[in-house]
């Protein structure tokens, strides 16, 4: 069923995609300029945003938007929206006539409805109407243009050296805004290949206003001072310089022809902006026009900015929110309180506020400051109006639940079984065709390898060897992405797989147990010269990397080792081989090697090395030889590890699970040695572990909106962590002793499942008694039985003792609050 979109839901992208790259607020003072929210209007959020028509040949990250004709077969749009991006807002609007499309999250507007493959699952589909106004839109675009073209420069530009290459070299040293005007002499530099070189701190906003009717930007891009320089790359340009903004007020056509990936966003309103050649963008487009072959990266202008004259808006409200925890490190059972602060930071005033927060799952709401309510875990706090400046704050109190698992095993001898399993996709490529495919595990579950193998080139066309792979990694914790090219003068075959790990155990004596990986992804990036370079990265303490994967910024360079050692099992080493001067990133996922605790104790997962020295022989086969690693008769293979001599080359391997084929070619002419192996996971994980050692984090957001015309989107919601300890307690009462009739009632956490005996004090009498059944991990509601007599002396104390003893565990004894 098509989705009804509404101008609200339309505002909703900027709130979703605004803040995933860069810095979403400014965090210096605005020295030079004025802070302003949404510069870019109805473009914030939006990958691409596109008055006009568009040609694509290759993915975008994030959100496209036309508003004429788009031309694009299989196109992969939105694959870094972030894990909560709504499922009915909108990532891809095309206008006229569209091309076919793969969509990672959200939704669409196209007319006809028809070439979406929705890969967002449930709620995904097509908007009824189309949620933007181009013209409104770019007319707010050519005016911010026009306006930052205008602005006077605080910048210098000056002849230099960077990288050993000729260049103009753009140096400022605001914090917050730094403004370029280049010349028409240093236009004509840029186009005829000048190399551009950009000094200034990182996270202020820069923007390079380049002059002329037709330029044309040619070289490469460097970051740094002095004599120190780096090549720009999505790592030291998201983040730090999601503010660059290149400024095109005059011109018609926008041609960029560089020799590495193009750092910055691309402000053409007027301009038909063509990318001839690049590794690919990394910034936003805004455009009359648009053609490329080459990936757009996602590298969102800051919702919140210091900038030249932007345009003003009197008479707005915008209510942002604060949150903080009272303790970063409770033990199981202790008490919380979250600090909630909403401010209305715009200049009019606020109507209609109200703060929500969504507890999590790992904490048992007790109490809230008036007027906040409670119901079913959610707590709503109807503040009214804000004045312009005015700010107000609540409060929520809350029990950290104890720990699951953090108490005595049960069956010392149990184990759980595990099923690895891969996925994989045909590639077909044309003479010259550059490709980028993507793959995913099923949802949950964690991928644990991921490469490309080249299987075939037309007889007469070219080698295997003329195949390139750009870049094979792990996109996400569940998906991976790689880019092959076909430098052959014919068609060439190859196959993209990917291994994937259950995100749980199968169940055994009713339960089962959850595997999971580190957030945080570990990686190195570096510039490489001409010859052989090697790379480390580690995983931290309790983990092992898997996934391993490399970007690199041009096909100068291949892989010729990705291995780790027995001896040192959490660092993951990579090897290149370069033939001219090459960035490259590398990369790895940790996988944790205790599974989370579930019924009072945990496994450890069983990996095991299989390491084996080959032969190559001298000469080898067009298509390689090919040499196979086993993993014991227990186990299958999840990632592929291999260390190459310098001229011996691998084009990829087939998982057949319970090994892997590696093809390796060798063209010294002399027989050499390589080492081709094999990390396996056994079917089995090991036996009960008494306890867990392992805190859990529990995040906490919490959001704030109005009725009135909110500002900045972006801003209304925020998080507090806090780290919970498994403690030496396995119960604890929390919240209130609640009486109702003959009975009291009181919620009991407990970090293993089983069976407890409750009892109620004042002083030292017992005044209730009564069982619980006990969940592991979360809060049960223990009701006791209260005499008349006794009912009023609990009543008169105001706060009770209430003691659990449970069938495993010591006995814990909690004060609480008496409620009616």
């Amino acid at each position: 069923m098509p989705i009804i979109m509404s101008v609200v839901a339309s505002a909703a992208l900027v709130a979703a995609v605004a803040p995933l790259n860069g810095r979403a607020d400014a965090t210096t003072t605005c020295t030079s300029g004025v802070t302003t929210s949404n510069a870019f209007g109805a473009a914030t959020g939006w990958t691409e945003f596109v008055e006009g028509n568009g040609t694509r040949g290759s993915e975008s990250e994030g959100a496209i938007a036309y508003g004429g004709n788009h031309t694009a077969g299989g196109m992969t749009v939105g694959t870094r929206l972030p894990s909560g991006f709504a499922a009915s807002s909108p990532a891809l609007v095309v206008a006229g006539t569209q091309g076919s499309y793969n969509l990672q999250k959200g939704s669409a507007y196209l007319s006809p409805e028809s070439g979406v493959n929705f890969n967002g699952g449930s709620g995904t589909g097509y908007l009824t109407g189309n949620p933007i106004d181009f013209a409104t839109a770019f007319g707010h675009l050519r005016t911010l243009s026009i306006q930052w073209g205008a602005a006077a420069a605080t910048g210098t530009v000056s002849a230099g050296v960077t990288g050993g290459n000729n260049a103009l070299v753009l140096s400022g040293s605001s914090a917050s805004l730094n403004v370029f005007n280049l010349s028409t002499s240093d236009a004509a530099a840029l186009a005829s290949g000048r190399h551009l070189g950009l000094s200034v701190p990182a996270g202020s906003v820069t923007i390079i206003n380049v002059p002329g009717a037709t330029p044309t930007i040619g070289g490469q891009a460097w970051l740094g001072s002095g004599s120190s320089w780096g090549q720009a790359n999505d790592n030291n340009i998201k983040d730090d310089y999601a503010g660059l903004v290149w400024n095109f007020p005059q011109a018609s056509t926008v041609t960029v022809s560089y020799g590495s990936a193009f750092p910055g966003t691309i402000l053409a309103p007027n301009a038909a902006v063509t990318i001839a050649s690049a590794g690919h963008t990394i910034g936003q487009v805004v455009a009359q026009s648009f053609v490329s072959g080459f990936e757009t990266h996602q590298n969102l202008f800051p919702g919140e900015a210091c900038v030249p004259s932007p345009p003003s808006t009197p008479g707005t409200s915008d209510v942002t929110i604060t949150k903080s925890a009272s303790s970063a490190t409770p033990s199981g059972g202790a008490t919380v309180t979250y600090a909630l602060t909403a401010t209305n930071i715009g200049n009019a005033t606020a109507t209609g506020v109200v703060i929500r927060d969504d507890l999590p799952a790992d904490v048992t709401f007790v109490s809230a400051q008036s007027p906040c309510t409670q119901s079913g875990g959610v707590v709503a706090c109807n503040v009214g109006s804000l004045a312009a400046g005015a700010s107000v704050s609540k409060t929520i109190t809350v029990t950290a639940n104890p720990i699951a698992g953090a108490g005595a095993s049960s069956d010392p001898q149990a184990t759980h079984w595990l099923t690895p399993y891969k996925a994989e996709a045909q590639v077909d490529l044309e003479a010259g065709q550059q490709r980028t495919i993507a793959l995913s595990c099923h949802s949950g579950d964690y991928l644990s390898d991921g490469q490309f193998r080249v299987d075939h080139v037309d007889q007469g066309t070219g080698t295997i060897r003329d195949v390139k792979i750009l870049s094979a990694r792990s996109d996400s914790a569940s998906s991976w992405k790689g880019v092959i090219r076909n430098d052959a003068a014919g068609r060439a075959q190859a196959k993209a797989f990917i291994v994937c790990l259950p995100k749980q155990t199968e169940a055994n004596g009713g339960h089962r147990h959850s595997l999971s990986v580190d957030t945080a992804v570990v990686t190195t990036s570096g510039s490489y010269g001409v010859g052989r370079s090697t790379a480390s990265v580690t995983c931290p303490a309790g983990t092992v990397p898997v996934a391993p994967g490399y970007d690199l910024s041009s096909a100068s360079a291949e892989l010729a080792g990705s291995e780790h050692t027995s001896s040192v099992p959490r660092k993951w080493t990579f090897t290149i081989d370069a033939t001219a001067p090459v960035t490259a990133t590398f990369s790895a996922r940790c996988l944790r090697t205790t599974v989370d605790p579930v019924n009072g104790h945990t496994h450890e997962l069983k990996l095991t090395h299989v390491v084996q020295t080959v032969s190559v022989p001298g000469t080898t086969a067009a298509e390689g030889n090919e040499f196979q690693v086993i993993c014991p008769d227990d186990a299958k293979g999840v990632v592929a590890t291999f260390d190459l001599p310098p001229g011996v080359h691998t084009f990829g391997n087939d998982p057949r699970l319970k090994a892997r084929a590696f093809r390796l070619f060798n063209d010294t002419g002399i027989a050499q040695n390589a080492t081709v192996d094999l990390v396996c996971l056994h079917d089995r994980t090991g036996t009960e572990r008494s306890g867990s050692p392992s805190p859990v984090e529990v995040v906490n957001v919490a959001t704030v909106t109005s009725t009135s015309a909110d500002a900045n989107a972006t801003n209304n919601a925020a998080s507090a962590t806090i780290t919970v300890q498994p403690g030496g307690a396995t119960v604890a009462a929390s919240g209130f002793l609640r009486i109702k009739g003959s009975k009291a009632k009181v919620a009991v956490l407990s970090s293993l499942k089983g069976k407890g005996h409750v009892k109620v004090k004042v002083g030292k009498k017992v005044v209730a008694t009564g069982k619980v059944k006990l969940r592991a991990g979360k809060a049960t509601v223990a009701t006791l039985k209260l005499s008349k007599k006794d009912k009023r002396k609990v009543a008169e104390a105001g706060t009770v003792r209430v003691v659990v003893d449970p069938a495993r565990g010591r006995t814990i004894t909690t004060k609480v609050k008496v409620r009616r």
